[in-house]
């Protein structure tokens, strides 16, 4: 087969990664990653939903600043960043320049999904009083950080197509 044909498979393929996994990203910021409340039984007293981009807003206005940057950090400003750097990959634009740029946010794209994970955690709770759900925006967002992930390994140059000076 050629070479060449096979890397513009590759980079459809991307491609197509890339699309879902940001219509994914955003559709998780607006729909709700948790909704708890109050409630006893079949009936419920306080309903509230929780979304990810005011789960850091939350933590901001209580004084933790630190919680609420690294929700902030994690959730949105790397995978943002990373967006930006595999949409250059697949663009061909200087991707071996910004290739350490990408492994060092490959070595951290794990840590949005358990940042996302200790928030539900800290926020479910087992009780007949207390009502906690996985909301649809959890699904989602997991699910375009799993596909950015496989997006990223698609676009990873070869150890045979790095050139000598790079290697």
């Amino acid at each position: 087969m050629n070479p060449g044909h096979l890397l513009s498979n590759r980079k459809a393929a991307a491609a197509i990664l890339w699309t879902s996994s940001l219509i994914f990203f955003i559709l998780g910021f607006n729909y709700p990653m948790l909704e708890s409340g109050f409630g006893i039984g079949p009936f419920t007293f306080k309903h509230d939903y929780i979304y990810l981009g005011s789960s850091f807003n939350y933590f901001f206005s209580r004084g933790e600043i630190f919680i609420g940057s690294i929700l902030l950090t994690f959730t949105i400003i790397l995978p943002v960043l990373k967006y930006v750097l595999v949409l250059l990959a697949l663009t061909g634009r200087h991707y071996r320049r910004f290739h350490v740029v990408m492994e060092i946010i490959q070595k951290w794209a794990m840590l949005d999904v358990f940042v996302v994970a200790v928030l539900i955690l800290n926020l479910k709770f087992d009780s007949t009083v207390i009502i906690s759900r996985l909301g649809s925006g959890t699904s989602l967002f997991a699910l375009s950080v799993i596909l950015l992930m496989i997006c990223s390994l698609i676009l990873k140059p070869k150890r045979d197509q790095v050139p000598a000076e790079n290697k």
